[in-house]
């Protein structure tokens, strides 16, 4: 018997391999586990990847597997990557240990930036090199995004919370805006889709808007002039402070006074004058109060004259116990604040007559103060007489 030629023996082998190749050779696709490969090459099942463990500084080349895990344990160490322009296509997943208290820095420019850091144990980054320079796919935690735990090993030049392009910063709480920088720079702090916020100019200066509005008092003393009331001692008291009495049955009795607006005055808002005062006696019967006042604006351009004055007439009702501390508005609605601004001036006079027939209370009524309550939207102005 004569034995066939080895090389006989692969023929058909051969034809059965170049048959069973052609048709995904003319496809362009190659499957293994599947018959019918969707993409290029398509693995029906799992495959393997060489895993280097390292525990100190590498440099990493083609000798290396694409999965490197970083078992560095308390020494911080670095990573360097090849030359992304050498290498075009090639992938690493590079992962810290979970046992690893210090950092592993990626040495090498990944999306435009000088280095990468993973912070915290656990972190891990895929990358891959476009042919010009490394890219994440994946970036678990590290100095390109932050922990809700903290962020170490930052750079304040190269790392921040914000946007390289004009558009707004925006920080939520409950899906609201609560904290919003504007690319102009210009921040606001509170119920911001609302319009209730403290708001931080881009040079720094202070406004409140909306309800964020707050209020203060603007204080004035008293001058004495004709038909004055009458200084005395608190019922009782022969000694120690003395007030402001206005008088019972000696007609008309007066202060007057002037104020300036603040610079921080919310600017074409009413103001509200009211009266702190002390009854003398307790008695029964009302106090009829009189407000005279004229308001103008400052105009450096154009002076402006002082109105006519205008008398608010209010009523406190009693009966009344004495040395109580007692507040009583003077214009009900408030004075007409409407373009009024900063450095306005008021002259105002307050008064009772206790012969008119409003005025029932049969003892005199002491001042204790007297002051506006107006609305703040700035801390101070930018300008010495303007807002």
């Amino acid at each position: 018997m004569h034995a066939v030629p080895e090389n006989l023996l692969n023929i058909p082998f051969f034809v059965f391999f170049l048959f069973f190749l052609v048709p995904f050779m003319t496809n362009a696709q190659v499957g293994i586990g599947t018959t019918d490969p969707k993409s290029t090459f398509e693995v029906n099942g799992t495959f393997g990847q060489k895993v280097n463990t390292i525990t100190t500084t590498t440099v990493l080349d083609n000798t290396f597997g694409s999965v490197i895990i970083c078992n560095n344990g308390s020494t911080a160490i670095t990573v360097t990557l090849p030359d992304a322009t050498v290498c075009t296509g090639r992938v690493y997943t590079i992962k810290r240990n979970a046992t690893s208290t210090s950092n592993v820095t990626i040495a090498g420019t990944i999306d435009g930036v000088t280095n990468l850091v993973l912070l915290n144990s656990s972190d891990s980054v895929l990358l891959f090199s476009n042919g010009s320079e490394w890219k994440a796919a994946t970036n678990s935690n590290s100095t390109s995004s932050w922990s809700v735990n903290g962020n170490t090993g930052t750079n304040a030049a190269a790392n921040f919370v914000g946007t390289t392009d004009a558009k707004d910063l925006v920080l939520k709480t409950n899906n609201t805006s609560r904290v919003n920088v504007s690319s102009a720079g210009v921040t606001k702090i509170g119920d911001v889709t609302a319009g209730n916020d403290t708001k931080i100019e881009a040079d720094g200066s202070l406004m409140f808007e909306g309800n964020a509005t707050v209020w203060d008092d603007l204080r004035v003393s008293m001058d004495n002039g004709s038909s004055s009331a009458t200084l005395g001692y608190f019922p009782g008291d022969s000694s120690g402070g003395q007030i402001w009495y206005f008088k019972d049955a000696s007609g008309l009795e007066t202060l007057s006074f002037q104020a300036q607006l603040p610079h921080s005055y919310k600017e074409g808002t009413n103001i509200y004058p009211h009266i702190h005062w002390t009854p003398k006696a307790s008695e029964p019967g009302n106090v009829e109060w009189n407000l005279d006042y004229t308001w103008v604006n400052y105009d450096a351009t154009t002076p402006l004259a002082f109105p006519a004055t205008a008398t608010s007439t209010v009523v406190a009702t009693g009966p009344f116990v004495q040395r109580t501390h007692l507040i009583t508005s003077l214009a009900s609605g408030g004075l007409n604040g409407a373009g009024k601004k900063v450095s306005s001036i008021l002259i105002c006079r307050i008064w009772r007559n206790s012969a008119n027939s409003a005025d029932t209370y049969s003892n005199d009524a002491g001042l204790l103060s007297l002051d506006f309550h107006y609305q703040i939207d700035t801390v101070g102005s930018r300008e010495e007489y303007v807002k």
